[in-house]
C-alpha cells in the first residue's frame, strides 16, 4: 500500500492548480521550448560548419586528384605483346584488335615526339660541337654562350607569287618599344630573284622588294615581315616584324682576328637550333666576290642552316654574319657595327665607290711577300688587282700591280680596314647619297717605282659597286666585219 507520503504526493499532482501557477508553468514551458530551439539552432550551425568543412576538404582532394592526373598527361606507354599461340589462329576480329593497338601506340609515339624533352629525332645523327674536346676544352662556358645567344636567332623564308624563293637565317638588331616592332638583320639573298654571275662585281643581281617574307619564331609561330632597307653592296637586308615582347639583341665583338674560335648559329626548317664551329683564318680576297669578307675554316661549307645568321665568340658576342656566297665567308662585326650605326643615323648605308679591287700584301704567299719587300721595299699595303674601266682611278694612272699604302692619311693593311675607313668617311660627310667625296691615296706606281699622292673624287652610293675591267676589241666594238673581196677573219 502506498505510504502517506506517496498519497500526499499523488494528491498534490491531481489537485487543480490556480491560474497564477498555470501561467508560471506556461512561461517555463515556453522558456524550455525557446532554449531547445536555440540549442537546435546552435547544433544546426555547427553541423552546417562541419558540412562546409567536409565540402572544402572534398574539393581540395578533387583538385589534388586533378593535379595528379594532369601531371601524368596520359597513361604509360607499353609495348604491344601478343601471345605466340594467338598467331596460330588469327581470325579477323583478333587481327583488327592488334591493328588498332599498333595504331594507338604509333599515335602515342607521334604525340611524344612533340614534347621537347622527348624530341630526340630532331637531332638524330647530329653531333653537338660542344662535345668536341679539341675545339671546346671546357664545354660549360661554351654552352652558356650559345644558349644566351640562341634567342636572338630566327629563321626566315621568302616566296614570290606563292612559290618558295629562299630560306635564310637572321638575328635581332633593334627593338622599337613604342611601335612594338623588332628589326631582323639578314642577307639580301633572301629576296634575290636573280643571282650574280661568278663575278659579284658585275652587279647583275636582281631583287624583289615585294616578296612575301615570314619570320619563324619559337613555338611554331610565324609573323609577316616588311622590308625596311636593302643594301646591295654589303648583301644586307633589314626586316621589321610586329612582336608583342621585346626582342633579344646581342653585343658585338669587333676585334675578331686570325685563329679565334667561333660558333656559327642557324635554324633548320623546324626552327631547331643548329651549331657549326670553326677557326677564323686570314685569306686573300677572292676577286670574284666583294672584298669585305673574312673566312672561317671548318664551319659548314655550304651554310645550309646558318646563311644570314650570326657568328659568336665564347662570350656570346657577335663577331660576324654568315654570308654563304663562298665557302666559310662572313662579314666581320667591325663592318656590321659601322653599317648599323649608319643605318640608324641616316636610314641608309652610304659608301664611296673607288672602282678598284685589292689584295692584301699581308695575306699573299710568303715568297711573294719577300720578293715585294726586296724589289719595292714595301712590306704592307694593298695590291691593286683590277681597275674599273672609265673610273677616275684609271684616268689618274692607277694600274694593276700598284700598291695603296695610305687612305686619308691612315695606313691600311687589309680590305676590311679599307671598308671601315670608307664607311667612316661617309659618317663624317653626313651620309648624303648621290654626292661626291674626296678620298686621298698614297700610291706606289710599280712601273715607275715611285710614290705619288692621288685624290679621287668619287661617288657615294648604297648600290652595289661595279668594277669591270673592260675588253679590247681588235675589230671594233661590233666584232669582226667582212670586207668586199676578202674572207672574214
Amino acid at each position: 500500500m502506498p505510504t502517506t507520503t506517496a498519497r500526499s504526493m499523488a494528491l498534490v499532482r491531481t489537485r487543480p492548480q490556480s491560474s497564477g501557477s498555470q501561467s508560471a508553468q506556461r512561461r517555463k514551458r515556453k522558456g524550455r521550448a525557446a532554449g531547445n530551439q536555440r540549442s537546435n539552432k546552435r547544433k544546426r550551425t555547427r553541423e552546417e560548419e562541419k558540412d562546409e568543412e567536409r565540402q572544402e576538404e572534398e574539393e581540395k582532394d578533387g583538385e589534388r586528384e586533378e593535379e595528379e592526373v594532369s601531371s601524368a598527361g596520359s597513361s604509360p606507354l607499353r609495348e604491344l605483346h601478343v601471345p605466340d599461340e594467338m598467331y596460330d589462329d588469327l581470325d579477323e576480329s583478333v587481327w583488327e584488335t592488334i591493328k588498332k593497338a599498333r595504331g594507338d601506340i604509333k599515335a602515342k609515339l607521334a604525340r611524344r615526339r612533340a614534347w621537347p624533352t622527348l624530341n630526340t629525332l630532331m637531332i638524330r645523327g647530329f653531333k653537338c660541337v660542344l662535345d668536341d674536346p679539341n675545339f671546346v676544352p671546357d664545354p660549360e662556358p661554351a654552352r652558356k654562350a650559345v644558349l644566351y645567344a640562341a634567342p636572338s636567332v630566327v629563321g626566315l623564308t621568302s616566296t614570290v607569287d606563292g612559290k618558295p624563293l629562299e630560306r635564310c637565317c637572321g638575328f635581332w638588331v633593334h627593338w622599337d618599344e613604342k611601335n612594338k616592332i623588332g628589326t631582323v638583320l639578314t642577307t639580301s639573298r633572301l629576296i634575290c630573284t636573280k643571282s650574280s654571275s661568278m663575278n659579284a662585281w658585275l652587279g647583275q643581281e636582281k631583287y624583289d622588294i615585294d616578296a612575301e617574307v615570314l619570320v619563324h619564331l619559337r613555338g611554331n609561330t610565324t609573323e609577316k615581315a616588311h622590308l625596311q632597307y636593302l643594301q646591295k653592296h654589303y648583301d644586307l637586308a633589314f626586316f621589321g616584324v610586329k612582336v608583342d615582347q621585346p626582342v633579344h639583341t646581342l653585343l658585338y665583338n669587333d676585334g675578331v682576328k686570325h685563329a679565334d674560335k667561333v660558333f656559327e648559329l642557324g635554324r633548320d626548317e623546324s626552327s631547331f637550333l643548329r651549331i657549326s664551329h670553326g677557326v677564323v683564318k686570314n685569306a686573300k680576297p677572292n676577286l670574284l666576290q666583294r672584298y669585305h669578307y673574312m673566312h672561317v675554316d671548318g664551319a659548314d661549307p655550304h651554310a645550309k642552316y646558318g646563311k644570314g645568321g650570326p657568328l659568336i665568340d665564347f662570350d656570346g658576342k657577335i663577331v660576324g654574319m654568315v654570308n654563304g656566297n663562298t665557302k666559310g665567308s662572313f662579314m666581320p662585326s667591325s663592318i656590321l657595327v659601322k653599317c648599323l650605326q649608319l643605318w640608324r643615323k641616316f636610314q641608309c648605308i652610304p659608301r664611296p665607290h673607288l672602282g678598284m679591287k685589292f689584295w692584301s700584301i699581308k695575306f699573299v704567299d710568303i715568297a711573294l711577300a719577300e720578293n715585294i719587300l726586296y724589289m719595292c721595299n714595301i712590306d704592307d699595303g694593298l695590291i691593286v688587282k683590277e681597275v674599273s674601266e672609265g673610273s677616275l682611278a684609271e684616268k689618274l694612272g692607277i694600274r694593276d700591280g700598284d700598291v695603296i699604302r695610305c687612305v686619308n692619311g691612315k695606313n691600311v693593311s687589309t680590305t676590311v680596314e679599307l671598308e671601315n675607313l670608307l664607311l667612316g668617311k661617309c659618317e663624317d660627310e653626313n651620309g648624303n647619297l648621290n654626292s661626291k667625296v674626296d678620298v686621298e691615296l698614297w700610291v706606289f706606281h710599280i712601273r715607275k717605282s715611285l710614290w705619288r699622292k692621288r685624290t679621287l673624287t668619287v661617288n657615294v652610293s648604297d648600290d652595289g659597286e661595279v668594277v669591270a675591267k673592260g675588253a679590247r676589241y681588235p675589230f671594233g666594238s661590233s666584232g669582226p666585219t667582212e670586207t668586199p673581196g676578202s674572207m672574214q677573219t
